[in-house]
C-alpha cells in the first residue's frame, strides 16, 4: 500500500469516528435538561441535534439566559427559542374614596 492510500485510509477513520462521537438527542436532552435546571416552566425537546425550547419565563432577560446556556452544548446544532415571555399586568387603578366608603 502507497502513501497515499494509506493516508486516505486513516484520513476517513478519522472522519468517521469523529461523526460517530457525536452525542445522541437522548444525550443532549440530558445536558439542555442539566443547563435549565435552575429554570422553571421551561422545557426542551431534542431531535437530530436541534433543540426546541418552550414554556413561559417571566422576562426577556430570562428566555435569553435559557437559550445561551444551552445553544454551547457539544453536538447542539441550532436553538428554536419558543419561550414566552408572561406578559406584564398593570395594576388596577385605586377605587376613588368615594367609592371606598359606599361599601
Amino acid at each position: 500500500m502507497d502513501c497515499k492510500s494509506l493516508l486516505m485510509a486513516a484520513s476517513t477513520l478519522v472522519v468517521t469516528s469523529l461523526y460517530s462521537c457525536q452525542p445522541g438527542d437522548d444525550t443532549l436532552k440530558l445536558a439542555v435538561i442539566d443547563k435549565l435546571n435552575n429554570s422553571p416552566g421551561i422545557t426542551a425537546e431534542v431531535k437530530d441535534g436541534i433543540v426546541d425550547l418552550n414554556g413561559e419565563v417571566p422576562n426577556d432577560s430570562a428566555k435569553v439566559a435559557a437559550e445561551d446556556a444551552v445553544k454551547n452544548i457539544n453536538g447542539v446544532k441550532a436553538v428554536n427559542n419558543n419561550i414566552m415571555v408572561e406578559p406584564v399586568i398593570p395594576p388596577l387603578p385605586p377605587m376613588p374614596e368615594d367609592t371606598v366608603n359606599q361599601q
